[in-house]
């Protein structure tokens, strides 16, 4: 049998329509098909979004205004996603990164007051 499916044992394995086409989809008789249900993944976008602040949060700590948004943004979306979703592991993670972030950021904000008060007198 040549794998173009032109060779007389494949025309001899299936019964003939009429008109002498064969049915479709056109598999040799003797092959078994496995047909399956591809379920969609359930989307998780508050715990994705939770996800990327918390990065975010944690890359830009040193500046002050962009990492107390996204920190505090990303953290109410974790805990949105924390009590909707099946799913806990991503927004536990997203709302650690938040927190770690925030945490530097506020180390920041302190370290500037300190350097602005050390200045002043």
């Amino acid at each position: 049998m040549d794998y173009n499916n032109n060779g007389p044992e494949w025309r001899n394995d299936y019964q003939q329509q009429p008109g002498g086409q064969p049915p479709y989809p056109y598999p040799p008789a003797n092959s078994q098909v496995v047909l399956r249900e591809v379920g969609q993944q359930k989307e998780n976008r508050l715990a994705i979004t939770s996800l990327v602040l918390g990065i975010v949060t944690l890359i830009f700590f040193w500046v002050p205004f962009i990492s107390v948004f996204t920190g505090l943004v990303g953290m109410v979306l974790a805990i949105i996603s924390l009590v909707k979703e099946s799913s806990k592991v991503m927004p536990i993670i997203g709302m650690v990164l938040s927190i770690i972030g925030l945490a530097l950021s506020s180390l920041m904000i302190l370290g500037f007051i300190v350097q602005f008060m050390g200045y002043a007198y």
